[in-house]
């Protein structure tokens, strides 16, 4: 384990864990049986390394070896032992050979011929990519560009040119140089095309995919520059890029501002409609919003652990009071080398986890109504066909901690954060960690537990950045689960139609005039997933035993048909809940005078793509709809709250619906 971890991330997040006891480390250890062997270069060579990303990564495990991290490669050599490969160029600093040789139990192949090692790599591609080697952004648009047009990639290194005769046979008829790159003498019938700067580069990628990416890949190269031991994940974006079949953006600069305005503009210039955003890098690369805490700034309670802002993801929107348009995630790491073992285990591990959702909550009285609204998640998953084991309260064992991550293919964490790094309860080794995690707590994002599970098989993590009160935090997770299981949405759009139930619920909550809407607003904010955003979870499902409520449109209308059968009544302190199958549910209650118990109103809930025109939805007679309009992916969130304010008006079966209209002054 690290002991660089506190520190990187109080430079990445200003402060370190905001939690009421310390963040202790959660010890583990991957154990998995033997496959295929290794490619090693040192990521202090970026020409080398990216030509060994993109001419084996694709197929085959590549790291990058960093000396600080020199474990990285020792611990995957023993997870998957097999031939290692490892190059090396003498332009790399000669200290970090025996090192990279140590890490990797093998002699290093010399690469200084970059022309040779292309031609191994490609003996006939349909084109040539040539980059100056020097030029670290240049490098990374030429990477992204030959993996679009599946073409080689030829660094030019100016202090080592290749020979003259270097290219003489490798007949290619296409050429490209990017930037102002020396081209060597080419083959008399090459075509060479100069492309100056990024825009050309982008048009010719662009033109490459055929205008189908659904993805795009957003880094920032100056993060290999800086004081806190910069993450350098910029290295891998045109390997991340390649494999989505995406455009990659290189911003300028860090800001949230900066970040969003240059990827924007580089949709519209390529004439793009992505759904999906993947960035790559971490807070020190490509910032997030700061957002004041809107229950603080409500005159509310200080948030645990006194911070006064929400950090807020990328293209959110929702720190506007607009909905969340693309689906985003984000690829994190500590440093280069740990990501591209992340990648590496990903190539390793394809095959889909087979085990069950496992949901952890170690609430006590004070998240009564959270732990209400989880037990019916239980049920939904259940009634879904889903394999669930579920634990509460005092249930949450070291034992059944250490089973779930060793077992579970997705592990739901709920509650207090602490209890799930277990150093001051003697550690904890295991086997294997789930392929995806989440951590529904409060600054969930700002502790070491997701560095530690992504370096030991964990793929994607939902998680907060904020204070988190229970009913909001429940909510999300039920909403999330929703889009998996009845919209069949990848993680990134499970995400975001979650956090887009939280909005909904915040503007329902401010009509109706219900002082508490920051408290959901402030878990809308707080949301973000770090994970491929076109990921599918590994869940498992079956014929509903119980049919769900069902939402469908047609030219001018909503139709939501509600079940008559419902869940089984969940019960917890004084808080009960029994919704149909697929009604979601928040932190909205009703009472009956001044009787103690609480009933959880249900609400129903989609995301949808409404007919052309069509930005909003009207009430059905009795009901509430909140909708929100998403207008770059033209999908249309609606949130309905059927009728009644006693605990006794549970929503009534039958069809329901709710008119669709071009503008939401039209509603009546």
């Amino acid at each position: 384990m690290s002991a660089r971890l506190p520190r990187v991330l109080s430079a990445v997040v200003g402060r370190w864990g905001g939690c009421a006891a310390p963040c202790a480390l959660l010890v583990l250890l991957a154990v998995t049986p033997a496959h295929a062997g290794v490619h090693v270069v040192a990521a202090a060579d970026p020409a080398l390394a990216s030509m060994v990303l993109l001419g084996v990564g694709p197929r085959e495990p590549v790291l990058l070896f960093e000396a600080q991290d020199a474990a990285v490669v020792e611990r995957f050599r023993a997870e998957s032992p097999g031939p290692v490969t490892c190059l090396w160029r003498a332009a790399a600093p000669a200290n970090l050979r025996p090192l990279l040789e140590a890490a990797a139990g093998a002699t290093c192949t010399p690469a200084d011929d970059l022309a040779a090692l292309a031609r191994r790599f490609w003996p006939a591609p349909p084109a040539v990519v040539l980059v100056a080697a020097d030029d670290y952004p240049g490098l990374l648009r030429g990477a992204a560009l030959a993996g679009a047009l599946d073409a080689a990639l030829l660094p030019i290194a100016a202090a080592m040119p290749p020979p003259a005769d270097a290219l003489a046979g490798w007949n290619v008829p296409t050429w490209y140089a990017i930037g102002t790159v020396v081209a060597p003498p080419l083959p008399a019938a090459a075509a060479l095309t100069r492309l100056p700067d990024a825009e050309s580069i982008a048009s010719v990628a662009v033109r490459a995919l055929g205008g189908t990416a659904g993805t795009v890949v957003v880094a920032n190269p100056s993060d290999r520059r800086g004081r806190f031991s910069p993450s350098g994940l910029s290295l891998l974006a045109p390997l991340i890029a390649v494999q989505h079949r995406a455009p990659l953006v290189l911003v300028s600069a860090a800001a949230a501002t900066t970040v969003e305005s240059e990827v924007r503009r580089a949709i519209a210039a390529g004439g793009l409609a992505p759904t999906h955003i993947y960035l790559i890098g971490d807070e020190l690369a490509l910032r997030s919003h700061r957002v004041p805490d809107p229950v603080l700034a409500a005159g509310g309670p200080e948030a645990l652990g006194g911070a006064r802002d929400v950090r807020v993801e990328l293209f959110s929107q929702i720190q506007t009071l607009r909905p969340q348009d693309y689906a985003v995630g984000r690829f994190v790491a500590e440093d280069a080398a740990r990501a591209s073992a992340s990648l590496a285990r990903q190539r390793r591990d394809a095959a889909p986890a087979s085990g069950p959702l496992v949901m952890l909550s170690n609430a006590d009285a004070v998240f009564a109504l959270g732990e209400t609204i989880s037990r019916t998640t239980v049920s939904e998953l259940r009634n879904a066909g889903v394999p669930v084991r579920a634990a509460f309260g005092a249930a949450v064992t070291p034992a059944a901690i250490r089973s779930a991550l060793e077992e579970a293919s997705l592990l739901v964490w709920e509650g207090h954060a602490r209890d799930l790094t277990l150093e001051e309860r003697g550690g904890i080794t295991v086997a294997r960690t789930p392929p995806v995690v989440v951590l529904q707590g409060c600054y969930t994002l700002d502790r070491s537990d997701p560095f530690i599970l992504f370096e030991h098989g964990t793929n994607a993590i939902i998680a907060t950045s904020a204070a988190i009160y229970s009913a909001s935090g429940s909510a999300f997770a039920r909403a999330f689960f929703d889009a998996l299981l009845h919209e069949d949405a990848d993680l990134g759009t499970a995400v975001r139609n979650a956090r887009n139930f939280l909005l909904a619920v915040t503007e329902l909550k401010k009509q109706r005039g219900h002082r508490d809407w920051t408290k959901t607003y402030r878990a809308a904010l707080a949301f973000a997933l770090w994970g491929d955003p076109t990921a599918r979870p590994p869940l498992a499902r079956d014929t509903p035993t119980l049919a769900p409520a069902r939402w469908r449109a047609d030219a001018a209308r909503l139709e939501l048909t509600v079940p008559a059968r419902r869940l089984k009544t969940a019960r917890v302190g004084r808080y009960s809940a029994q919704p149909v199958p697929r009604a979601l549910l928040s932190g909205l209650i009703l009472r009956q005078g001044d009787a103690p118990a609480r009933v959880v109103k249900e609400l129903f809930y989609a995301t949808l793509r409404p007919p052309d025109g069509m930005t909003a939805a009207c009430a059905a007679p009795g009901w509430e709809v909140v909708s929100l309009w998403a207008p770059e992916t033209h999908t249309l969130s609606v949130l309905a709250r059927p009728p009644g304010d006693a605990p006794t008006d549970l929503a009534r079966a039958g069809t329901f619906v709710f008119p669709l209209v071009a503008d939401p002054t039209a509603c009546p």
